[in-house]
């Protein structure tokens, strides 16, 4: 499901804070992945970050996909793509700030530095 089918569906009270925080790590982590790896997605909207839990409460797992990669391209540095594509789900995402920062928190633990202009 997209994320925000899942929790429209009730899935962070089903599972909890911290499961619902793991979950947005393992969508930091796939990010930071696909960014260190110079690939950048250029359409990433919320709707194109797929979640799947399997299972309940604290063992549930979470699988993260991403679609509509048609549109992506190599750029020259991590830095651009990951600069490009966190912004742009910024702007195309139903995070509250509080789980925004939390979600940059775990991504610029991945990728290993900080990404300029994801703060606000």
């Amino acid at each position: 499901d997209e994320i925000e089918k899942w929790l429209a569906a009730g899935g962070r009270e089903r599972h909890g804070e911290l499961f619902y925080e793991r979950m947005l790590k393992e969508v930091a982590i796939t990010l930071a992945r696909m960014h260190l790896g110079r690939w950048q997605h250029s359409c990433l909207y919320i709707k194109h970050v797929f979640v799947r839990v399997t299972g309940d409460g604290p063992d549930a797992k979470v699988e993260v996909a991403l679609l509509d990669l048609e549109k992506g391209r190599r750029r020259l540095t991590a830095q651009g793509a990951a600069q490009h594509d966190m912004k742009q789900l910024r702007r195309h995402s139903s995070f509250s700030a509080a789980d925004w920062q939390k979600l940059i928190y775990f991504y610029q633990a991945a990728f290993g530095s900080s990404i300029k202009g994801l703060e606000s």
